[in-house]
């Protein structure tokens, strides 16, 4: 048994594109997201475009609700697809096929402290505050502990 499940999160840098499949007519929406590695030795950060895809009520809810510049955190599967370009160049893209999207951006703090009116979409649930004082900052401070 395999595990391709990631979290990432990063800002959006193409706007959510909703369409529908041809035959079931099933919503989809897809937009990319620019991840930026932890910085390397001599201080540089590597960024790479992730392209996201949701289905359903979660792809009709990011198409509403997530826009260019917000940060968000994206749960799902990693997918990496093979293709060949035009020149004849084989490329290799990472694709995340989403379970749940959070809009990071609608964080706002308080005298120091994050006071979370962060909006959470699950696939298949509706978009709804959650409350913590836990910044994703905090969560994924140190390297060697997993959080959860």
């Amino acid at each position: 048994m395999s595990l391709t499940k990631i979290v990432v999160s990063g800002r959006v840098i193409k706007s959510p594109e909703k369409r529908f499949t041809p035959n079931t007519n099933v919503a989809v929406t897809e937009f990319a997201i620019a991840v930026e590695s932890q910085p390397r030795q001599d201080g540089q950060k590597e960024t790479t475009a992730v392209k996201v895809v949701t289905w359903r009520e979660l792809a009709e809810r990011c198409s509403q609700e997530i826009k260019k510049g917000d940060l968000v955190c994206v749960d799902g599967r990693l997918q990496i697809n093979t293709h060949t370009t035009s020149d004849g160049l084989k490329r290799r893209d990472a694709e995340i096929d989403a379970v749940s999207v959070e809009n990071l951006s609608n964080v706002q703090g308080a005298a120091g402290s994050t006071q979370a009116s962060q909006e959470k979409i699950p696939q298949g649930a509706g978009v709804g505050a959650s409350n913590g004082s836990e910044d994703i900052d905090m969560i994924f401070a140190n390297d060697d502990e997993i959080p959860f």
